[in-house]
């Protein structure tokens, strides 16, 4: 009994492991980086990304789970950064369609995005401001 408990719960494992996707963009956020230093006040997003996207979201320190929830409108979003305890950075999600395909962390060392009252934006219109302290 106890070699079938085991199987089924290897099974389980391997079968989580491959449908786990890492969503977060290393590329992206060094190519962030890189983009901003110096005296660079406005980068374009949609020029950094070598992904489909049709919708993204920047999302502040310390935003809830439940405004990024509402935001994307997917319920299911996990919090993977742990924005909602941290002051360090800030969160870039994009969507395809209804799906998150990718997510970047911004150190704020770098800058904030300065946007008016509206967390998203799309490839069109992807130039953001960013404001040094």
């Amino acid at each position: 009994m106890k070699k079938y408990i085991f199987l089924f719960m290897f099974c389980l494992l391997v079968g989580q492991m491959l449908g786990y996707k890492d969503i977060r963009h290393k590329e992206l956020e060094r190519s962030l980086q890189t983009a901003l230093q110096g005296d660079v006040h406005n980068v374009n997003i949609a020029s950094l990304t070598d992904f489909q996207w049709d919708k993204a979201y920047v999302f502040p320190p310390y935003t809830p789970l439940e405004v990024m929830r509402d935001e994307l409108g997917v319920q299911s979003y996990k919090d993977w950064s742990g924005l909602g305890f941290r002051d360090d950075i800030n969160l870039l999600v994009f969507l395809h369609g209804d799906q998150i395909v990718h997510y970047a962390e911004m150190n704020i060392k770098d800058g904030h995005f300065v946007q008016n009252e509206e967390l998203s934006f799309m490839p069109s219109h992807a130039t953001l401001t960013v404001q040094r302290f």
